[in-house]
C-alpha cells in the first residue's frame, strides 16, 4: 500500500531535528488542520516534536526557547505577534522572520521597536520572491528611510536578492506612475526609487 507523501505543513522543525541543528522544537499554529498535518509528518519520520495549538507566541513560555521562527504570513501579522509577546524584547532570542507580504511594514516595526536586523537573505518558492530576516532585540530604536524599509539589508551581489530589489523598484515605479496620472506629487517616491536603484 502506498504511503501518503509528507505535506508542506510545519516542516521546519522536522528538518532542524533531523539535521541535528536543533535538539528541541515546538511546532505551533493557530489552526488545527496544519497541526494535524504536522503530527502526521512527524509520525512518518519517527521524531519527537511537540505540537501546540494557539495564536502567535501564546503557546510558548518565556525562557522555553532561544530561537523563534515566524513564517508564512504577512509582515503586519508578524509585527502584531511580536507586539503581543513583550518577552521577546530580550537579546537572548534569535528571531527568524519570513513575511509573505508587507516586508516593509515588518522592517519598519522592527527598527522602531528596538530590534536590529542583523542579516537578510532573499529566496524563491514556486516562482515567487521572498525575504528572510534575522533579527534580535538590541534596545536601539531607529527611524530608517523608506528605501531601507523596502529592501532592508539584502546584498545586491546575490542574484536572488538583486531580483527582489528590482521587483520592489518596479512596485515603486508603478506607484509613481499612478500618482502622476492622478495629479499627485511624486517627489518623495522618486527619491526612494533613486536610492533603491543606487544599490543595484
Amino acid at each position: 500500500m502506498a504511503t501518503r507523501p509528507i505535506t508542506r505543513y510545519l516542516l521546519l522543525p522536522i528538518y532542524l531535528i533531523r539535521e541535528g541543528i536543533s535538539s528541541f522544537c515546538i511546532a505551533s499554529d493557530i489552526k488545527e488542520k496544519p497541526l494535524e498535518s504536522a503530527r502526521a509528518n512527524i509520525k512518518k519520520v519517527g521524531l519527537d516534536i511537540e505540537t501546540r495549538l494557539g495564536a502567535g507566541l501564546s503557546t510558548i513560555k518565556e525562557n522555553e526557547v532561544d530561537c523563534i521562527t515566524i513564517a508564512g504570513m504577512g509582515g503586519e501579522v508578524i509585527s502584531s505577534i511580536l507586539e503581543d509577546a513583550p518577552w521577546v524584547k530580550n537579546d537572548k532570542y534569535t528571531l527568524i522572520l519570513q513575511p509573505m507580504t508587507s516586508a516593509d511594514a515588518l522592517r519598519k516595526y522592527l527598527c522602531e521597536n528596538g530590534f536590529s536586523i542583523e542579516k537578510e537573505v532573499a529566496c524563491t518558492d514556486s516562482g515567487k520572491l521572498y525575504t528572510v530576516i534575522l533579527a534580535r532585540f538590541s534596545g536601539e530604536f531607529s527611524m530608517e528611510d523608506e528605501a531601507f524599509y523596502r529592501v532592508g539589508k539584502l546584498d545586491p551581489k546575490d542574484e536572488t536578492a538583486r531580483l527582489y530589489i528590482e521587483k520592489q523598484a518596479r512596485i515603486v515605479e508603478k506607484l509613481i506612475a499612478d500618482r502622476k496620472q492622478a495629479g499627485l506629487d511624486t517627489e518623495r517616491f522618486v527619491a526612494v526609487l533613486n536610492k533603491m536603484k543606487s544599490v543595484l
